[in-house]
């Protein structure tokens, strides 16, 4: 079943890269992982990111937030469609 599609107020609490093969089940290509931390009135969310969408983030930054299960879909208009961690469009 799929979850369904969230939508709330966030603000980017935190950021962080991981390199090399922490997590290769993640990203088959070795390249970079990012982290993402928002906080939201729900608690904390933490999304895996690629580089595109982590360089398009500041921490502090404030916006709506859409995310279904752990994937997010968008932030505010710095993210306005996610790519999957091989690079394609969700």
């Amino acid at each position: 079943m799929d979850r369904p599609i969230q939508t709330t107020v966030g603000v980017v609490a935190a950021k962080e890269g991981v390199y090399d093969t922490a997590v290769p089940e993640m990203d088959p290509h070795g390249d970079p992982l990012f982290r993402v931390a928002f906080r939201t009135p729900e608690g904390v969310k933490i999304f895996w990111i690629n580089s595109f969408d982590y360089y398009a983030l500041e921490v502090g930054m404030k916006g709506e937030l859409r995310y279904q299960g752990d994937t997010l879909l968008s932030f505010g208009h710095w993210i306005q469609q996610s790519f999957n961690l091989d690079g394609s469009r969700k």
